[in-house]
């Protein structure tokens, strides 16, 4: 307990990597609940419809597998697939969903740089489309690359902020948003370290289609939970929960929207 006491006082590296002949076992949650409020035309009296609700449920596990080190430091790795499933209630109503999974079974391979930052070369699904090999190509070119350590050792009370912008199509006009994630070091034990972090979304939006003008606020507050194991240079568990607002009036019709999304992510590693 005392090395683990003096451990805590001094400064800690961090940075996510993955390491060669290692094997990582994910498993993903998210679960949503979003209302409209209201729908309607603002100018008319009545028109407003029934609040509609829609919950989803959505996980996905799979296995990373890295090999040994080869020529440059380099190694590679490969991803599959394990499991994933989906299900959506909108107002109480099971909505169906797809006949054949068309993830279960995707494996992606590419190679790990001397860092332990993976560069995905191909991707193999057996049942999906287009549409869906790139969205998972995207999720996995961004593992490990997801949260940006400052390039500095860190004390326990100690924070850094990562923004991390992005733009949604709409139409001919990008939507902006901006997503402000704070990470806190609360704590070490042993080999683990413990964040807390708080979340915020914003989004403003003014654009104009052929026939009507589009007016669009999101805002957004979270906060979760981060746990870092150090010798493995990965976070192991995180968990979120997300409030959202979305106020859009399109020409005469109007519409509010509420959300809340908690995601939870395990990963367990075993390799020498």
């Amino acid at each position: 307990m005392a090395a683990t006491a003096v451990k805590a006082q001094k400064s800690v590296p961090f940075k996510l990597k993955f390491l060669p002949n290692h094997t990582y076992t994910v498993t993903g949650n998210t679960i949503t609940d979003s209302r409209i409020n209201s729908v309607g035309n603002a100018n008319k009296k009545g028109a407003s419809k029934p609040a509609l609700q829609n919950k989803g449920n959505v996980s996905m596990s799979y296995v990373i597998k890295t090999g040994p080190v080869g020529a440059g430091g380099n190694f590679p790795f490969n991803v599959t697939v394990t499991n994933f499933s989906s299900k959506n209630v909108v107002n109480g109503v099971v909505q169906p969903g797809p006949k054949n999974n068309p993830v279960v079974g995707a494996i992606s391979r590419g190679k790990c740089t001397p860092d332990g930052q993976m560069h995905t070369q191909s991707i193999s699904f057996p049942n999906a489309d287009a549409k869906t090999q790139k969205t998972v190509l995207s999720m996995v070119n961004k593992l490990g690359d997801e949260i940006k350590f400052p390039n500095r050792p860190m004390k326990i009370g100690e924070s850094f902020t990562q923004e991390k912008p992005f733009s949604v199509a709409s139409g001919q006009k990008n939507i902006g948003i901006k997503t402000t994630v704070t990470y806190t070091l609360k704590a070490i034990k042993g080999n683990l370290a413990y964040f807390d972090t708080k979340e915020a979304i914003a989004m403003d939006v003014t654009g104009q289609k052929p026939d009507k003008k589009v007016d669009m606020k999101t805002n957004g507050k979270g906060k979760g939970t981060m746990v870092y194991d150090i010798a493995n240079n990965l976070a192991i568990a995180k968990a979120d929960n997300l409030d959202m607002k979305m106020d859009m009036h399109m020409g005469a019709m109007t519409m509010a929207i509420d959300a809340n999304a908690v995601t939870s992510y395990k990963a367990t590693i075993s390799g020498k």
